[in-house]
């Protein structure tokens, strides 16, 4: 009877392995970024006992900062997405995965085109920012530029979007149907705890951003409104690099903040930092769906932002976890301030994204998808 029953548990496992869905993710780099994150991450939460999952990487395992310990991972060791393109084609052809999941504009393309040749894979791409409006900013706004991404997303089964302002502006710029657009926010990657309890030191308030120091993140426009703040001291930390590092300093020294600055760059630990301030900044003109300013909630730190495309209205409840502001001097109204920023309830303000946001409820989100296709 006992090998009766094992026999039967065998077949039965044996079945559950065949209809495991085999799904490819692939990324540019492991490099620090929302993006990398979110596509690593649920790479490694989702089912194992339904997804068989490889996580395939163009560039190098050198520039990796994201735990991806458990996960099966292939570095392809390629500066840029078109030389790998004949790596790609081979371990897709042995792989023969259900599904690709793939993120990031030019990856997302490349799958598009990759559809032509393997039609009994799904392919998912995963949309990082508001489309039109990132390209304005990088300056690929071209005709020829659009007509490719039109050409190719069409091809996609279907996009995953963070926010309704990516949706909306995916749809119109490329002319997609809306039918193949699905909306995910970003998860909450971290645990949550259960209270936090913060303290304002003094009549010191510490302001911090996190973020690529990159010329949509708005920064400069952040040290201008500070530079505005006389009714109180403050200390502000700036959490990253990027191309405007350089162009960021010197504005911190010809506005006289020298002082009252400090330059952080990427740490696995930025969650702690976060901790150790009172109120975070968010100067972007643009936002695919900021995960700093998510975190920064997520551990009881409320936000002023500017209410601009993308996810932040999504996550800021105006006056609950943060302020919402439309300009620059409603800006500086709000950081002169002193009282309405020490006002909020570190608590209410992790609770107030503890439910969207979580990682279980968004990771059966994708988990839903995958098993539909």
């Amino acid at each position: 009877m006992y090998y009766q029953n094992g026999s039967k548990n065998m077949v039965l496992s044996s079945v559950i392995m065949l209809r495991k869905k085999t799904i490819l993710f692939i990324l540019p780099s492991l490099k620090a970024g929302g993006s990398e994150r979110v596509l690593s991450f649920v790479a490694k939460n989702i089912n194992p006992k339904i997804f068989s999952t490889h996580l395939i990487v163009i560039g190098y395992k050198k520039d990796c900062v994201f735990d991806i310990s458990g996960l099966p991972v292939s570095f392809l060791n390629c500066d840029r997405a078109l030389f790998s393109i004949p790596k790609l084609f081979v371990i897709i052809y042995r792989h023969k995965p259900s599904i690709i999941f793939s993120t990031i504009g030019h990856v997302n393309l490349l799958m598009g085109f990759f559809s032509l040749f393997f039609q009994k894979t799904k392919f998912v791409g995963r949309e990082s920012s508001v489309f039109s409006l990132m390209n304005k900013i990088s300056g690929r706004n071209s005709s020829i530029y659009n007509l490719l991404y039109q050409v190719f997303y069409s091809r996609l089964d279907f996009i995953i979007c963070q926010s309704e302002d990516m949706k909306y502006d995916l749809c119109r710029t490329l002319n997609l149907s809306a039918s193949k657009v699905i909306i995910i926010n970003n998860p909450i990657t971290h645990e949550i705890k259960r209270t936090y309890n913060k303290v304002f030191v003094r009549d010191i308030i510490r302001f911090i951003t996190v973020g690529r120091l990159s010329d949509e993140k708005g920064y400069l426009r952040l040290l201008q409104c500070l530079s505005y703040v006389k009714s109180y001291d403050f200390f502000y930390t700036i959490v990253g690099s990027g191309p405007q590092e350089r162009l960021i300093k010197e504005h911190v020294n010809l506005l006289n903040l020298g002082s009252k600055i400090n330059f952080v760059n990427y740490t696995p630990n930025v969650l702690d930092i976060i901790m150790k301030h009172d109120v975070y900044l968010q100067g972007s003109f643009v936002e695919g769906f900021p995960n700093a300013l998510l975190e920064s909630c997520s551990v009881g730190i409320p936000a002023i932002a500017f209410n601009v495309p993308g996810g932040t209205r999504e996550i800021i409840q105006d006056g609950i976890n943060g302020i919402l502001v439309n300009d620059i001097q409603d800006f500086i109204k709000t950081l002169n301030n002193n009282i309405l920023l020490r006002s909020f309830d570190n608590n209410i303000v992790r609770l107030s994204v503890q439910d969207n946001f979580n990682a279980t409820k968004i990771i059966n989100k994708y988990e839903v998808l995958f098993n539909s296709l």
